[in-house]
């Protein structure tokens, strides 16, 4: 291995433990790509070079810095800088009270020449809107307060409305997740894993008592699991309908995110004949009832009927005078 190597590898332990405070051998290995003798001697050798990495004994114990030691260092490169206009979102920042435009600018500050007229390029070339199409983001008057309780790692009381009814919890906030521009609070109940949707939150009372975090615990895979869950949820009936090319990308929104690859929406013509899930044949028939004259069901013979009931109960309601 080079010299060079080895020490853009050090560089990046040493920035880790700068970033997340304490890690132990095994993390870091898993973060560098090497095993844990390598990280070892890494550390060792920062040592010597007057760097003040401490050893942390125990079942809690690991590597970290001391005395707040901070280094300018960042060793940014282009492609890098690039990647830092994604890091956040103004819109969702300022709901959380982050003033990201001014933590942007002293970044690009800290860049080199070249690095800053990447990151400047980047903005310039690519802009993200979390918010789907026709469609506004959900009153959260609660999302502040969550987002403070988050930070304290304070555990909170909810008053959270389920099917009309507004009941009470006690719950430890883990996190906040951003989705097609509505917020979740993913926390733990009972020691369960529970995701909340914000914008049902009524009230929030922050209590004096600490969230118990659990160990090792990444937001990001948290999250993932329960969209995972969410998404998979309901058992799927697989229906066959003849649609208009011009109508698949409503037909895409509608069915299950398993079976939305099957939609391709690149497809040319009038008609195509496909068939993709959806989460049980109620919801298959309201959707599809929803696209009209545009697509006809072909299977299962169920759903043909329930949707021929409908579709002529429909008519008969248009054929008279309305009262």
């Amino acid at each position: 291995m080079t010299p060079v190597v080895r020490a853009a590898r050090m560089i990046s332990l040493l920035l880790r433990l700068q970033v997340r405070g304490q890690l132990t051998a095994g993390e870091l290995a898993r973060w560098l790509e090497v095993d844990e003798r390598t990280v070892q001697r890494d550390v060792r050798a920062l040592v010597a070079a007057g760097v003040p990495v401490r050893s942390v004994r125990g079942p809690a114990g690991g590597y970290r810095l001391d005395g707040g030691y901070r280094t300018r260092l960042n060793g940014v490169g282009p492609d890098e800088a690039a990647a830092l206009m994604f890091l956040g979102l103004q819109g969702p920042a300022a709901q959380l009270g982050l003033d990201l435009d001014g933590a942007q600018t002293k970044v690009l500050a800290s860049l080199t020449g070249e690095a800053r007229e990447q990151a400047r390029r980047s903005a310039d070339r690519f802009h993200l809107d979390p918010v789907r199409w026709y469609g506004r983001a959900e009153p959260t008057p609660c999302l502040a307060a969550l987002a403070e309780a988050v930070w304290r790692d304070r555990r909170v009381r909810l008053g959270y409305v389920r099917s009309g009814v507004l009941g009470h919890r006690v719950v430890d906030p883990l996190g906040l997740a951003l989705a097609a521009g509505d917020w979740y609070l993913v926390a733990l109940r009972e020691g369960e894993r529970r995701t909340y949707r914000v914008s049902r939150v009524k009230t929030v009372e922050q209590l004096d008592e600490p969230v118990r975090r659990p160990k090792g615990f990444v937001l990001a895979d948290a999250w993932a699991r329960a969209r995972d869950e969410m998404e998979n949820l309901h058992e799927c009936v697989e229906v066959t309908v003849r649609v208009s090319v011009a109508t698949l990308p409503r037909l895409r929104r509608l069915v299950a995110v398993h079976g939305q690859d099957r939609v391709d929406l690149t497809t040319t013509g009038d008609e195509v004949v496909v068939t993709v899930p959806f989460e049980g044949e109620s919801w298959a028939c309201s959707a599809l009832l929803g696209l009209g004259a545009a697509v006809e069901v072909l299977a299962p013979p169920t759903l043909r009927a329930r949707m021929a009931a409908e579709s002529g109960g429909a008519a008969a309601r248009y054929l008279t005078s309305p009262r």
